[in-house]
């Protein structure tokens, strides 16, 4: 009896070892967000990089940009260690009723997505 319960109290702190070192690599306090463009911008042209903070340095960023539908971007993520993060470049099409856009970004890891973070509004010159 005392040999299962030791093995069982060995298997539980295992358990609870291996849950602290796969916590994410995200920095502590570091909320996934979009800082530029910010809401209700007006932006110079139609090609555009966006910014952030709070990313996982160990995934990437898939980035979709929102006229009449979600257009998946075909740029390249940037991740730094800290995770600070730029996407580029960003298309941003559309006329008339299709002008204003939304962008919203979304951390990949291990082909699983992960947070998501959405910036609406941005208008082009």
């Amino acid at each position: 009896m005392k040999n299962k319960i030791a093995r069982f109290l060995l298997m539980i702190t295992a358990i609870a070892m291996l849950a602290i070192v796969s916590l994410p690599a995200t920095p502590a306090g570091q909320e996934f967000q979009i800082t530029s463009p910010r809401a209700n911008a007006v932006v110079p042209g139609e090609v555009i990089e966006c910014s952030g903070t709070g990313a996982d340095p160990a995934g990437t960023i898939e980035v979709a940009v929102m006229t009449n539908a979600w257009y998946t971007q075909t740029g390249k993520a940037n991740v730094n260690p800290d995770g600070t993060w730029t996407y580029s470049p960003i298309y941003l099409s559309g006329q008339g009723q299709y002008s204003s856009h939304t962008i919203k970004a979304t951390i990949i890891k291990g082909g699983s997505r992960g947070k998501s973070a959405t910036v609406g509004g941005i208008v082009r010159k």
